[in-house]
């Protein structure tokens, strides 16, 4: 576990600290306390870190005691003490400075010496220090002493089961153990700011706790906790099923570890996930002792609220790592040899806040272990999905059926029928194959650029922070890299001098109508773009027509679609892609025709614009690129470089995508449907649909504990809230009338006022509906199926609720789509009457158009969300508690028109329910 060492700067930055000189000793008087202000002058800049390499290259005359008038003060020694803070002044503090100064760490100090309390403690996104190898235990005591036992964890497990066919199986469930054993009292030296003890580890709460507190005997700061095999491991699949840490400067690990201590060179393979992010996992290496292989995964999710399982796959050739089942990533250079044993430990460091952050001191901190397991066979042999998403290739057994393992190859395989290689190297490739039938086809992966040139040598100005030149657009390999970089030249502009150079490929011929794909890989940094479009303009003596896909680099799991006719644009709009285009290759594309563009995510329609469609034909070009003066669309960028976006291939086909009979929107979270739309005055479309029956038939869990449905004409156990009114902001009073069982369906409507019935405090305008049951339920899994209500102002619901009239807390669970845009759903819940947990999810799908599923899991310890049977959304802090009523509602609002936007008054107004279910589990 060493770790590679903070690289200096250039001799780029001391020239900037040599123009700073003559300001360095402006100052020696003011307020002192400010971390980093060495001369004393109220801020931190470059001649703070100047005064600092001046007192120590020439001390007789800018030392604390030296002669210039403007010498370091025993204040500006004590602020400028920022590295290591308590063990005076040194160069580091100035190049900490300078780290602080380039945003490598965003606050001051950066370290503490031992014993030095943190009284600021530093953030940093830097690598960090070396440490020393590995020492052999003491002490073999297998005694396991309780550590914070608990009875009922109710931690939820999210990765894959066990396989208790295993050649080595660890089941910490079932208790001890014989193959690992605790180390105990002994330390590794830096940067493991503890020593080892079997008091922090436990089995008495059902599975594996590796606690971090402090250190009781006084020896050291902290007591960390280490389980380890006493037999070693060589080649084969290696396990564990783990909850991580979530604490800046604390690591939670697995991995396998031999070294000198045992006689052996210093081999190792790592799974570390660092507590100031949980959300991602450290892969990496070590073969005789030579390391720097760490690779960041993103998990998308936090590995410190669940049970996931995560492994590798050490072979002699490769290793693979797995998440949950699934290859993530792959090296296969310099591969280790030695047989060491399986380990896991957790610990808090010290000396490198660059690489963890800064350890607060928090304890107790726990990692919870359900199991570990080694089998010789490998990955192939233990159970795990099929799916390849790195360099190892599956051969098929048949050419009809689900693709088997059976061996690891590390060369393209063509065993099946589609047309795009297997990725070698650390990129996995999750798109659909390109279409070898296209009208164009630049195919990267040939190593030619097909009908593409690399922009060079010009800028198109603001918001461009770049440069265009062809050594930013090359093919390497198989694949376009496309890279935001330092500037190539000095070349000017007396109206834009950007500082950054810019990739582009675009072709020489213009296209139109017609299909237009690519297979990419984004950027992911705040304020860079990777994108793919069309575009023609007056430079082309045409109108500006453009045609979008846009990927922001500061949060990689979206992409904006937009498009351009004759300079007019504002067509923005946000798909949320479900996965993180930074990691892999996916495709995307849209379908340009007369009347519509339609956009298309890995194979699947995702958005679709019908209105002033642009017309004139245009070049097919992608970049990448840093932007200047937009830091509220892209955020401010931070100017890190090399950045690169990568490109399998380009197609286009003069066909629609769907063979002409594309001229309806594809719900993609459904099958293909063909729906007729009734309207009459200002009455919510009434759909009629077969979708809408399959939906009902093939969704409705009729075995569920609760069945309420509709379409057989009863309420089942529900009843209409009838002659009352809840207050702000509910612009209603509920009536019976409101709330009924028409034919197949449910209707909640909004409508005029019934009565003349009124309220001192609150005299509502319009009337709603609502449906509740009788009884209360608790943890399980509801689900509903609804079609809402597309108006400004009014809210189409699915929840539970319960609250003071029930003498209960105020509890609920909420599914809400707002009539202001019906593309979208808000999820949100309150525990105890503490709320402020909303997210809004983009459907896909215009939810007024059809029936959808609509439903939540409430667990214990989370409430996962799901739209059509699929999760869209997860929540773990603060679940509700309490059982509640399942109730549905249709309402106006008044005076949230920042919310719902103003409403109206149109009326009747109508949501549409077809059954509710609810399942005890």
């Amino acid at each position: 576990m060493k770790y590679r060492s903070f690289r200096k700067f250039t001799s780029a930055f001391a020239a900037m600290a040599a123009t700073a000189a003559a300001s360095a000793f402006a100052f020696n008087a003011g307020a002192a306390g400010l971390a980093g202000d060495a001369n004393c002058d109220n801020k931190v800049d470059i001649s703070d870190a100047v005064i600092i390499m001046q007192s120590l290259s020439n001390p007789s005359r800018f030392g604390e005691n030296g002669s210039d008038q403007y010498h370091l003060t025993a204040e500006g020694a004590l602020n400028g003490d920022v590295n290591l803070r308590g063990n005076g002044i040194s160069n580091a503090d100035a190049l900490t400075i300078q780290k602080y100064l380039l945003d490598t760490i965003q606050t001051l100090p950066e370290s503490y010496a031992q014993g030095q309390p943190a009284d600021n403690p530093a953030t940093s996104t830097s690598t960090s220090t070396t440490t020393q190898p590995w020492q052999q235990p003491t002490t073999t005591s297998t005694t396991s002493a309780p550590v914070n036992p608990s009875t009922n964890l109710n931690i939820p497990d999210l990765g894959t089961p066990m396989n208790a066919n295993a050649t080595a199986v660890a089941d910490f469930r079932k208790g001890s153990t014989p193959l690992f054993f605790a180390s105990d009292g002994w330390e590794n030296g830096d940067p493991f700011d503890c020593g080892w003890y079997k008091g922090q580890t436990s089995l008495d709460s059902g599975v594996l706790t590796l606690t971090i507190d402090k250190d009781k005997t006084g020896k050291y700061n902290y007591a960390g906790a280490e389980y380890r095999t006493s037999d070693h491991y060589g080649y084969g699949y290696y396990e564990t099923s783990m909850q991580a840490i979530a604490n800046d400067g604390v690591v939670s690990s697995f991995f396998t570890y031999t070294g000198p201590s045992e006689d052996n060179p210093w081999d190792e393979i790592d799974i570390e996930v660092l507590g100031k992010d949980p959300t991602k996992v450290q892969f990496n290496y070590y073969t005789n002792g030579q390391g720097n292989h760490e690779f960041m995964y993103d998990l998308g999710f936090d590995s410190s609220k669940a049970f996931h399982t995560y492994g590798f796959d050490w072979q002699p050739d490769h290793i693979t790592w797995y998440v949950d089942g699934k290859p993530v990533y792959t090296a296969n250079q310099n591969i280790p040899k030695t047989e060491g044993r399986i380990m896991m430990n957790t610990w808090p460091g010290r000396g490198v806040d660059g690489w963890l952050n800064h350890y607060n001191g928090n304890t107790p901190l726990t990692a919870r272990y359900q199991w570990v397991t080694y089998n010789n066979g490998g990955a192939g042999n233990n159970n795990q999905q099929t799916q390849t998403t790195q360099q190892p290739t599956t051969t098929s057994t048949t050419t009809t059926t689900t693709t088997t393992t059976t061996q690891w190859q590390w060369q393209p395989t063509t065993t099946t029928t589609t047309t795009q290689p297997v990725q070698q190297g650390a990129i996995a490739d999750k798109g659909t194959p390109m279409d070898t039938s296209a009208t164009m086809i630049s195919d990267f992966r040939t190593g030619n650029a097909g009908d593409f040139f690399a922009s060079d040598g010009w800028t198109n100005g603001k918001p461009f922070d770049c440069w265009w030149y062809k050594q930013n657009a090359q093919i390497k390999g198989d694949h376009l890299e496309l890279s935001v970089d330092r500037k190539w030249t000095n070349d000017s502009n007396p109206d834009w001098n950007p500082a950054y150079s810019g990739g582009e490929f675009r072709t020489n011929k213009f296209y139109s109508y017609g299909y237009y794909e690519t297979s990419m890989q984004a950027i992911k940094n705040d304020g860079v773009v990777s994108s793919f479009f069309t575009y023609t303009g007056p430079s082309d003596d045409n109108p500006w027509d453009e045609i979008d896909i846009e990927i922001l680099g500061k949060d990689t799991t979206k992409v904006q679609l937009n498009y351009y006719t004759n300079g007019v644009g504002n067509h923005e709009k946000m798909i949320d892609l479900g996965f993180d285009s930074s990691l892999e290759y996916h495709t995307y594309g849209f379908d340009w025709q007369p009347n519509y563009i339609a956009w298309y995510i890995d194979g699947k329609e995702v958005y679709r614009a019908t209105e002033n469609i642009p017309k004139t034909a245009g070049k097919i070009m992608m970049n990448a690129w840093p932007g200047k003066t937009v830091d509220d669309w892209l955020k401010a960028y931070n100017g890190n470089t090399p950045l690169t976006a990568r490109y399998q291939w380009v197609t286009y086909k003069n066909s629609p995508k769907n063979g002409g009979n594309n001229n309806q929107w594809q719900n993609p979270w459904q099958p293909q449907q063909t729906t007729q739309t009734t309207t009459q005055g200002w009455q919510q479309p009434v759909t009629t649909t077969q979708a809408q029956v399959n939906v009902q038939n093939n969704g409705m869990n009729k075995n569920a504990t609760m069945v309420s449905d509709f379409t057989t004409g009863k309420a089942g156990d529900f009843f209409a809230s009838d002659g009352w009114t809840n207050g702000k902001p509910f612009d209603c009073w509920w009536y019976k009338q409101n709330a009924q069982i028409k034919g197949d369906h449910l209707e909640l409507s909004v409508d005029r006022k019934w009565t003349n019935d009124s309220n001192p405090d609150w005299n509502p305008a319009f009337s709603g509906g609502e449906f509740r049951t009788n009884n209360f339920y608790h943890y399980g899994y509801y689900e509903t199926s609804m079609k809402a209500i597309k108006n400004n102002g009014v809210v189409s619901s699915f929840f539970t609720y319960t609250g003071p009239s029930d003498d209960n807390p105020w509890d609920e669970i909420d599914i809400e789509i707002l009539g202001k845009d019906t593309t979208k759903v808000q999820l949100n819940y309150y525990t105890n009457g503490v709320g402020n947990h909303e997210k809004m999810i983009d459907l896909g799908f215009d939810s007024s158009q059809d029936y959808h599923r609509y439903g939540f899991d409430w667990q214990p310890s989370y409430i996962a969300w799901y739209i059509d049977g699929k999760e869209v959304y997860r929540a773990y802090d603060n679940i509700p508690k309490t059982p509640g009523k399942i109730m549905m509602n249709a309402w106006p609002g008044k005076t949230v028109d920042d919310w719902l936007n103003a409403f109206d008054g149109r009326t009747p107004l109508t949501a549409y329910y077809q059954w509710v279910t609810y399942n005890k589990q």
